[in-house]
């Protein structure tokens, strides 16, 4: 509850491409063949600095929540400036689009024919399959072999999966960009003020959850004396898998207390892959759910709470149990410190079902790859490598300020040569520069080291200086309340790391999927509200899942297992 209210060297280095940044591998007899087949040209690099300078060129989406300031905009702005003046690499984007625009827009450029940039960033494996088949992409397994850093390598040793979404044939074609480990995982988040008042202890098992509800829903844990209080709140307006932007509310792990997670494919047992919203334990959540609504448990309107909802229904001080990532504190728990001061939600387990079971989603492994136009030069595709491999070290390196040239003013204020995130302190206010970058959103950063710092955080820990570094270039302070918290609710995400599921299926929309995934989404959504409200008895889900298989499902499964056989 405390926590919650609280030198450049002077050298000239020639080197050969595969040397750049201390990328691994070197050529034959100095020199090797890019992706057209010309032989690489010598760069010279001063302190790190390509001279003369390297261009590359880019097209991306971007963020909606991209934010500018000094009349910067995503083509100009300080990190394309100190990717010039520290680097030498010019990053030239020929255009950009918001992501409800950009594969539209993408579309369009691939079908006139127009020339396309050195680099493209993709959002999604659709978008980067329509790359892979207008054969305007390199394959880029020799290249990240030959070229890409330690570090590098290291990070994506980490997610050797993340590649998955981007091989076709034998051949991978984009470099993933690695989500935060655990950033949309939820554990369940229960107001402890609330379990002190009743006398009651966080529950482990689903009987113990249904009495801690009850309780929150009848006892009046607030102490208003009104019953205005629900001991639950679920996200299930769109869907009974939480989206990547609507972490809030998550209800899979209610699912996954009887064996499942709804909404998503999962990796069974026996190798295949199976969609969770058909397999048995879905019906006995439902069936739970159904009478759970029939207690009162759930709001009378919880079908049309989507996290939006959720969000408000925690602000307001009104619900008891929430299912969301480890970054609560932050998000939407600052909010309802400003109206309750002494609201207290504490990160719990996930509880077990009636067979001792347990399944929760798992967050995605990327947020997104980059391409390479199969035409890019010998000179852009070592800018290119030289830029990723800088931006690597900030994993490893034990300078906070190593990224100060564009970071200072803009993520954090640099107070007698220390960094002090405090946003009051920025001139001009805080921007996040991450996404600026070509990864669209964050840093580099090694997934196990990541967990590793933030499990050490949550404990109480002290960073010694190159852990306090690498969080420091992430943007992250170890000491703030906000931090310690979500290092506390990794450590608990941590302890049932084995119950974690991750979506099996991340590739491209299959074939049937593109005609008949929508109307199958639709059935589903429509099916099990009207079993959660009584509409239907629970004998309307075995008729669901019979209509979902000759509706087109059983081809989608057939198409799923047939691409991950093909790309594991």
């Amino acid at each position: 509850m405390e926590l919650q209210k609280k030198a450049r060297v002077g050298v000239i280095l020639t080197l050969f491409a595969g040397l750049l940044s201390a990328c691994s591998g070197n050529t034959e007899n100095g020199a090797s063949q890019n992706a057209s087949g010309s032989e690489e040209n010598q760069l010279t690099v001063v302190n790190g600095k390509i001279e003369p300078e390297v261009t590359f060129t880019l097209i991306r989406g971007t963020d909606a929540a991209t934010s500018f300031k000094n009349g910067e905009s995503i083509e100009d702005n300080v990190h394309i400036k100190w990717a010039k003046e520290t680097l030498g690499v010019n990053i030239r984007t020929l255009w950009s689009a918001g992501q409800d625009s950009y594969d539209t827009k993408l579309k369009l450029m691939l079908s006139a024919n127009e020339k396309m940039s050195d680099v493209v960033v993709v959002n999604s494996a659709s978008t980067a399959k329509m790359l892979i088949e207008s054969g305007k992409v390199m394959s880029i397994d020799e290249s990240f072999e030959k070229y890409a850093s330690d570090t590098w390598k290291t990070a994506m040793a980490d997610a050797p999966d993340a590649w998955l979404p981007y091989r076709s044939e034998g051949k991978t074609y984009a470099f993933p960009i690695l989500s935060k480990p655990d950033d949309s995982t939820p554990v369940l988040w229960i107001r402890k003020d609330w379990l002190d008042k009743l006398g009651l202890q966080a529950p482990k098992t689903l009987d113990e959850l249904e009495q801690v509800v009850d309780a929150f829903t009848n006892d009046d844990p607030d102490g208003n004396g009104v019953k205005d209080t629900y001991g639950i709140d679920l996200a299930i307006k769109n869907g009974f898998a939480s989206k990547p932007l609507e972490p809030i509310g998550n209800p899979s792990w209610f699912f996954g207390m009887f064996g499942t997670v709804a909404g998503q494919w999962n990796l069974e047992e026996d190798g295949t892959v199976a969609y969770g919203s058909i397999q048995p334990g879905t019906k006995e959540a439902l069936l739970t759910l159904k009478e759970w609504k029939d207690k009162g448990y759930l709001a009378e309107d919880i079908s049309l709470h989507d996290y939006a909802k959720v969000t408000e229904n925690i602000v307001a001080g009104k619900v008891g149990i929430i299912a969301m990532p480890a970054w609560y504190l932050a998000y939407p728990g600052s909010m309802l410190l400003q109206n309750n001061p002494d609201a207290d939600y504490e990160p719990y387990p996930i509880p077990s079902g009636p067979d001792g079971k347990a399944a929760r989603q798992g967050t995605a492994l990327t947020s997104g790859g980059i391409m390479l136009n199969k035409d890019i030069s010998s000179e852009s595709l070592q800018g290119f490598f030289h830029y990723m491999n800088y931006l690597y070290q900030g994993a490893d390196s034990d300078n906070p300020l190593l990224f100060q040239g564009f970071q200072e003013g803009y993520d954090y204020a640099v107070i007698d040569g220390q960094i002090d995130p405090d946003q009051s302190k920025i001139p001009g206010g805080y921007v996040g520069t991450g996404k600026y970058t070509i990864l669209s959103n964050t840093l580099p950063l090694i997934p196990s080291k990541y967990l590793e710092l933030y499990s050490k955080i949550g404990t109480g820990s002290e960073l010694n200086a190159q852990e306090t570094a690498f969080m420091g270039t992430q943007g992250i302070d170890a000491k703030q309340p906000t931090t310690i918290m979500q290092g506390k609710a990794l450590n608990v995400v941590n302890e049932q790391r084995d119950i974690t599921k991750v979506n099996t299926f991340i590739g491209a929309a299959t074939e049937t999927m593109t005609t008949r995934q929508d109307f199958l989404d639709k059935m589903e959504l429509e099916t099990f509200s009207s079993i959660i409200y009584g509409k239907n008895s629970i004998d309307e889900f075995d008729a669901f899942v019979d209509k979902w298989k000759k509706s087109g499902g059983e081809q989608i499964t057939q198409e799923v297992n047939d691409w991950y056989n093909s790309v594991k």
